[in-house]
Formats: C-alpha cells, structure tokens, sequence
C-alpha cells in the first residue's frame, strides 16, 4: 500500500548502499578462508557496482545530502571504534608510531593548509582558474601521502608487538586509505571540470576532504601524543 500511495519512493531509493555491503561482506569472508577462485565473480560484481554508481550520478535525483552524512556517520562509528581501542591499550610504557613533533606534526599542517586551500575552491567554484586551489589542494596531499609512506617505511615497530601498536597501525591505515579516496575524487573533478561535475559532487568532495583532514587531528592525538 506504501508503494502504491507514493511510487515515487521506488524509483528513488538505489540498491548500491546493501549490494555495495554486501560485496564487501562476500569479499571478506572470501579473504579469509583465502578462497582465492570466488575474486574473478567479485571482480565482475565490482565492475557491476560501478556501472550502476555511474549511472546514479547521472540521475540528478538520487543525489541527497542526507545520504551523505549517514555515511560519515558510519565513517565515524568506524574511526571511533579504533580510536577506542588506541585509547584502552594505551599505557606509558609503548612507544608511538613516530615521534609526535616531527612526520605526523608535518601532517597536521599539510592537511590544514588543503583544508583551506578547498575551502577556498569551493567558494570559487566556478571562477576560470578555480582549478588552482583544487591542484594545491591535491598537491598537499600528495606531500601527506608521501609523508605517510616515508613514515611507515622507517617505523621498527611491528603489526603484532602489542594491541596498542596494532590499533595504531589499523587507525592510521584506514586513514591513509581515506586520504587516497580523497585525492582520487579531487582528482576526478580536476580533470573533468567544476563545471562539468556539478555543484553536488563538488561539495560532496569537498565535505569528505574536510572530514579527512579534520579525522587527522584525533588520529594524531590519540596515536601519537596520547
């Protein structure tokens, strides 16, 4: 009776968030019982996935905020949990990743300053050279991207020294990896054009970079100086 009193409600409501879940879900179980002959199916449905996201994108009313922000919800809840644990572990006899004043201290800056310089993109958006402040932004990150390797690549402590460092390195991976996401989706809209991906895709870029940069400053705390 709902969908006959309102059959808009069908034809705006996408079934990417629970196939999208449920891939991930597949795809981990998949990992680890290491059943290596079910990635090529994965890979298919992946490439499913991405065709239908792309035909989302064209259809301008499945665009929602709210959308958004259950997913940063999520985001929240995720970094949260491992913060959590960085937390309870934490005792003052671990030693932190890195020195808390010299890589991770260089990061804070870096990402700060491409939270400004997207600010700036966005409240430009559509001015000709716009496109300046998107490729600082993306170079600043960059410089954090490679900041993060050169880190991880001198760090003498190992995954499974203690709980602590373990929840550490998954706290700052996750993070790395949403630094990555960030940069692919500035990317994107660098070599498209503002004006071709929209005010929507725009701000929702430049809300999830914001949200990176900011995650940082508790990552940084909790991992680092804590």
């Amino acid at each position: 009776m709902f969908l006959i009193a309102c059959p808009c409600w069908a034809s705006l409501v996408s079934f990417l968030p629970v196939f999208n879940a449920s891939l991930v879900g597949v795809l981990l179980v998949t990992l680890f019982l290491w059943e290596i002959s079910l990635l090529p199916i994965l890979l298919v449905l992946s490439v499913v996935s991405l065709l239908f996201f792309w035909f989302d994108l064209q259809n301008v009313s499945l665009h929602y905020e709210s959308a958004f922000w259950l997913f940063i919800l999520s985001e929240v809840m995720a970094f949260g949990s491992l913060l959590t644990c960085c937390f309870w572990f934490d005792t003052c006899s671990f030693v932190s990743l890195s020195s808390p004043l010299e890589i991770p201290f260089l990061g804070c800056f870096l990402l700060l300053g491409s939270s400004i310089t997207v600010t700036g993109f966005h409240h430009v958006l559509f001015w000709r050279y716009s496109y300046t402040l998107l490729g600082l932004t993306i170079f600043l990150g960059a410089c954090f991207v490679c900041l993060q390797l050169y880190e991880m690549n001198e760090v003498f402590i190992n995954l499974v020294d203690t709980s602590f460092h373990a929840s550490s390195f998954c706290t700052v991976g996750l993070h790395f990896s949403h630094v990555l996401i960030g940069i692919v989706g500035l990317i994107t809209i660098l070599v498209i054009g503002s004006s071709k991906a929209g005010w929507y895709r725009c701000t929702i870029v430049t809300w999830y970079w914001h949200f990176v940069d900011y995650v940082w400053l508790f990552v940084y705390t909790f991992v680092y100086v804590c």
